[in-house]
């Protein structure tokens, strides 16, 4: 029997727990990431679905016999057998995924690549760029009943959506000996980069421009789902309809705005039963903190309220309609 086959035979056996552990992996950093990017969804944030990957046998073993890697022990030492990544818009965003991987207990991680220390140590040099953890649990654990022992690895990837267009395109070509990369290919990968990390750093400047222009209306919304939560009991739900109606209304109350909404609803206290029962219809409008700012919008005038209005008119005839007017 040849090292090849023995190796091939311990990996048939242990397999499905690389993939179960990969799969656990995935699934944990997921659920540790939401309170850290909430209200954003995780679906959102990132940018590429989470799917684990178990390595090919054929490229297996090549990579422990085949690429003069000078292993010591090839099967213990390769710790990509199981790999899953996550891929985000910005730069700043893969700090987000490390303190979501770095807080989950039982777990033990080594930083194999950081693409900033890398630039740092050679700032001239423009190549690929990731942040690469190998996460092993302290413990024997199982996922979906399939045991894994503790010790098992997985390759997790952090990236940005341009460097993960970037190592699609040059995975094959530049860093495998698939074929042999010519002069041309690896100054324009070089070259290619260098745009990337050029983009990203105008990606930044865009999303921190636009952050700084979105905290006043972050913090009316915040304020709105506190009133909200309080008078209505229950926490909102906000959605795009939270834009749109806190883009029609968000001048109607004035800069004292918690105050002036507070003296409406003691004014008017059924309009909390209204909101309630709409909510109960599941009509999404009435999930919305900026409903109350709707709601005083028509108090204040009705004429107005309708012209400002983002929606259709037969979308806010409930509203109206609780407060004794109607579109027409």
């Amino acid at each position: 029997m040849t090292k090849e086959s023995d190796f091939l035979d311990r990996w048939a056996g242990e397999k499905a727990a690389h993939e179960a552990w990969g799969c656990l992996v995935s699934t944990v950093v997921q659920q540790k990431l939401e309170p850290l990017i909430a209200p954003v969804p995780v679906n959102y944030f990132l940018r590429v679905a989470v799917s684990p990957r178990v390595k090919d046998d054929l490229k297996l073993v090549e990579k422990a016999f085949y690429r003069n890697k000078n292993y010591g022990d090839p099967y213990a030492d390769i710790t990509d057998k199981i790999g899953t990544r996550f891929v985000v818009l910005l730069g700043s965003d893969i700090r987000k995924i490390e303190q979501a991987l770095t807080a989950i207990p039982g777990w033990t991680l080594s930083k194999d690549r950081d693409y900033e220390e890398e630039q740092k140590k050679n700032p001239l040099k423009f190549d690929y760029a990731a942040v690469h953890f190998i996460v092993r649990p302290t413990d024997d654990t199982e996922f979906e009943g399939i045991p894994i022992p503790a010790d098992t690895p997985c390759e997790v990837q952090i990236k940005t959506l341009l460097q993960h267009a970037y190592s699609e395109l040059t995975h094959d070509t530049i860093y495998k000996p698939q074929i042999a990369a010519t002069h041309d290919m690896q100054r324009n990968a070089a070259k290619a980069m260098a745009l990337l990390e050029a983009t990203n750093d105008y990606f930044e400047k865009v999303s921190t421009d636009v952050n700084a222009i979105l905290a006043a209306v972050r913090r009316m919304t915040a304020d709105l789902s506190a009133i909200y939560c309080d008078v209505i009991g229950f926490e909102p739900k906000p959605t795009v309809l939270e834009g749109m109606l806190l883009g029609a209304y968000e001048t109607v109350a004035g800069d004292d705005h918690i105050a002036a909404l507070r003296q409406f609803i003691d004014d008017n206290p059924f309009v909390t039963d209204r909101i309630k029962a709409h909510v109960a219809d599941r009509n999404p409008i009435f999930s919305q903190p900026s409903v109350l700012l709707a709601y005083y919008a028509v108090h204040r005038s009705v004429r107005r309220a309708i012209s400002a209005w983002p929606l259709t008119p037969r979308e806010m005839e409930p509203l109206l309609n609780d407060l004794g007017e109607s579109v027409n």
